[in-house]
């Protein structure tokens, strides 16, 4: 019985593996494509401009042209990333401010004393052992 189950599941396996690799090497043949159109499609620009100006203007042109556009996308990019950054830091104030509130609701005020905070410490860490120790066999 277990070498049927182990054989079925293998073959499961192996067909998730065989359908895996399939894509990749479809999404490889795909980008192979694209990367020799945008080959084909910057050369044909060189030879238009090159037709329409001297060839070395033609060049200065396209340079200027890939740079400006990496500038674009480094520029999204940073924008992105502060974006995200200002995101997290909303949310670490925001757990913050809510054990501050908890920590401020334990121990009865804003202004609580030390003496207040330790014993409030000391029940929280009394109250989990007693409620973790049911936990032990559970799983």
């Amino acid at each position: 019985m277990l070498s049927f189950l182990s054989s079925l599941l293998q073959s499961h396996v192996e067909v998730q593996v065989n359908r895996g690799i399939k894509g990749l090497g479809t999404i490889a043949v795909v980008g192979v494509l694209l990367l020799t159109a945008y080959v084909a499609a910057v050369a044909a620009l060189a030879l238009f401009l090159a037709e329409r100006m001297s060839p070395w203007a033609a060049a200065a042109f396209m340079a200027l042209g890939f740079a400006l556009m990496a500038g674009a996308i480094l520029l999204v990019m940073s924008m992105k990333n502060d974006a995200d950054k200002r995101a997290e830091e909303a949310a670490a104030k925001a757990r913050q401010d809510a054990q501050q509130q908890m920590l401020s609701a334990l121990t009865g005020g804003a202004g609580g004393s030390k003496q207040a905070m330790v014993i409030a410490a000391i029940a929280g860490l009394v109250l989990s052992s007693l409620l973790g120790k049911g936990d032990d066999g559970e799983d």
